[in-house]
């Protein structure tokens, strides 16, 4: 059964505090939209969701994930909505699609939770889930940001990203002016092509590049969970940027994997 609900009240949403959703066990969470007015998106800061008090997905802020949706050419965040996408529409099967909804039939607790802004006006959020049967918790997307710097324009090597056997689904580089991207596994180039010939092919797949604020390495473009990026056994992993100009570079990494995982 599928069902459209709204979810019990946040606690502490007031400018300055950290509001906390306490959602409800029992069925799957397919959705979680929240309705937000008196602040902005930018103003709802370190957003980040928690099973059995373990953190699998964090942004830096609603603007974030507004610009994964963006990219993926998810249904608009508009007149005050946002949405956390736990099933992913842009997959091809229905049982791709459904792959990464939250179960919640065998833990404990499922929370978000995100700081308010202290600029913020008079902050109101509420939360409507839309949920399906009841299914064990089982493989999620982890949502995890990687911030650096660069000193320099130039090459960027960057070989700490965590991988812990997870699959990688996409990675984004939030930086305007990163020319070239290269992935590295096991010495072997896995991924390798300019900003231009990138976004021309996440164009041929409907997806929706964020060119003016980031690039984007995207290994799901046929919307087959399968052929995401296998960090099994891996002893080398490397993303190579090139950038135009010195200043932040934050990665935001999409992995598929089980809550006990990376």
């Amino acid at each position: 059964m599928r069902k459209t609900t709204i979810m019990p009240s946040f606690s502490n949403v007031s400018a300055g505090s950290t509001a906390t959703l306490n959602m409800p066990l029992g069925l799957t969470y397919d959705q979680l939209k929240l309705k937000y007015t008196g602040v902005t998106l930018a103003q709802l800061k370190n957003i980040e969701l928690l099973a059995n008090g373990k953190v699998f997905q964090r942004f830096k802020d609603g603007a974030t994930v507004k610009f994964l949706n963006d990219y993926y050419g998810r249904s608009a965040d508009v007149n005050g909505v946002l949405t956390l996408w736990f099933v992913r529409p842009e997959m091809d099967t229905l049982a791709d699609k459904r792959m990464t909804a939250l179960g919640t039939a065998d833990i404990q607790s499922l929370t978000l939770r995100f700081d308010i802004d202290a600029a913020a006006a008079n902050p109101v959020v509420k939360s409507w889930a839309i949920q399906s049967d009841q299914t064990v918790f089982g493989a999620c997307t982890k949502i995890k940001n990687f911030p650096s710097s660069v000193a320099v324009a130039g090459l960027q090597e960057i070989d700490n990203i965590p991988t812990s056997g997870a699959r990688i689904a996409a990675m984004h580089v939030i930086k305007a002016d990163t020319s070239e991207i290269q992935v590295d596994v096991n010495s072997l180039k896995a991924f390798e092509a300019t900003k231009e010939i990138a976004e021309q092919i996440q164009k041929d797949y409907k997806r929706v590049p964020q060119t003016a604020s980031a690039s984007h390495i995207d290994f799901t473009l046929e919307g087959d969970l399968a052929q995401a990026l296998t960090t099994k056994g891996l002893q080398d992993f490397r993303l190579k940027l090139t950038h135009d100009t010195a200043g932040a570079v934050d990665v935001i990494v999409e992995y598929f994997d089980g809550l006990a995982g990376i």
